[in-house]
């Protein structure tokens, strides 16, 4: 891969590449902060700062995320998996500091009725939210700093995040701090988060940007499949009367492409695929943050 060809970036765009996989929460602080008249993005890019540093070497080492291209035969290597919860164990530290914080905001939010519809009252939550980014600027570098140590890329990480929580665990994507955002009107686009009468909104946003990644890892994975020759790759062989490795993959690729808001296998997962995950559950179970999960779930787009 030939970075020097990568089109340029705007101060914007390498802002969101500092913070990896998911600018969620952040995403949030800048709507507040823009409807309350404050868009301090260079102060951001500067609170990033490291955490850009970290996802730069993570990208030259290993691509972008959607470049990740997993096992043709459908499995998760026990010593991926392992790698993955060591990294997230890891930055486990940051990561509960930066839930104490999300959620002494979302208790905020509701106890003063803020309801962001006039400068003031944006202001009065920007004032808060403002606080958590050298937070949320610390989880995505200990986290890049994890991955680095043990070797694993930012697309392998988002590919595993992905696939055991919300494929296979069935956590919600919509999953994150209980308050609310709204900025501007309906027909400009306004962003809400959480609350009955945001969450669909929220989950088909979160969705959109799911697919933008992890649809093109399973196209990865199905070009390295179909280079195999056949009978070559394990997980394609029947088991169980059940649909073959190379027919389940194929048939989720089209489900995807046909439902720009499907969760990926939420109609269940080939076994191939699960029993690699089987023997992790508990870990996985207790490694999963639902305050944190929109930081790990919105990727920036190639």
């Amino acid at each position: 891969m030939e970075m020097s060809r990568a089109k340029p970036r705007s101060p914007r765009d390498k802002w969101l590449l500092g913070c990896g996989i998911g600018c969620g929460a952040v995403a949030v602080i800048i709507v507040i902060l823009a409807v309350a008249g404050f868009f301090f993005v260079k102060g951001l890019v500067q609170s990033f700062k490291e955490s850009d540093e970290t996802m730069k070497i993570l990208v030259s080492k290993y691509g972008w995320v959607s470049d990740f291209r997993p096992n043709p035969d459908g499995r998760i290597d026990r010593d991926r998996l392992e790698i993955f919860l060591s990294a997230r164990e890891a930055a486990f530290p940051v990561r509960r500091a930066l839930e104490e914080s999300l959620a002494a905001l979302s208790r905020g939010r509701r106890a003063e009725g803020i309801e962001i519809k006039s400068p003031g009252s944006a202001f009065s939550l920007a004032k808060q939210a403002f606080g958590i980014v050298p937070r949320i600027a610390e989880y995505f570098h200990a986290r890049n700093q994890a991955l680095l140590d043990r070797g694993m890329g930012i697309g392998e990480y988002g590919y595993i995040y992905v696939t055991a929580y919300y494929g296979w665990l069935k956590k919600p994507v919509t999953d994150g701090p209980g308050f609310r955002v709204a900025g501007g009107d309906e027909e400009k686009g306004s962003v809400r988060w959480g609350g009955d009468d945001g969450r669909d909104h929220h989950k088909d946003m979160i969705l959109r940007w799911i697919q933008s990644f992890y649809l093109p890892m399973l196209k990865n994975q199905s070009a390295g499949l179909a280079e195999a020759p056949e009978g070559a790759v394990t997980g394609s062989v029947p088991a169980g009367g059940k649909p073959r490795w190379r027919d389940a993959l194929a048939a989720e690729i089209k489900a995807l492409e046909t439902d720009g808001f499907r969760v990926p296998w939420q109609d269940g997962m080939p076994d191939v695929l699960a029993s690699s995950l089987e023997p992790f559950r508990e870990r996985l179970e207790a490694s999963y943050s639902p305050m944190t999960n929109p930081l790990e779930t919105l990727v920036e787009k190639k």
